[in-house]
């Protein structure tokens, strides 16, 4: 059953369905989903900057590593250098 209400406007009048169950319990549900929805964008949207921070944070340590790369390798060919030159003097 309908429930109607009748609102008064200067000379006429406007008939106005309050509405059926049905249909506040679909706009609840709408509202909830869209609720739901923010909620899981908002989930998201903080994940990924989490992980652009994570990102940034590796990115800073893989520039600091470069240089200690380059010394090691520095250091391994001096090494490997050094090994060639004694084993030629033994050959001698």
């Amino acid at each position: 059953m309908s429930a109607e209400k009748t609102v008064i406007l200067g000379e006429g009048s406007i008939v106005v369905d309050k509405g059926s169950r049905a249909e506040w319990i679909s706009i609840a549900s709408l509202v909830i989903t869209l609720a739901a929805l923010v909620f899981n964008i908002g989930v998201v949207y903080q994940t990924v900057q989490e992980h652009d921070r994570r990102i940034v944070a590796e990115e800073a340590k893989s520039d600091q590593l470069i240089p200690r790369v380059e010394r090691i390798d520095a250091n391994v060919a001096f090494l490997a250098e050094q090994a060639r030159e004694q084993r030629e003097r033994g050959f001698r």
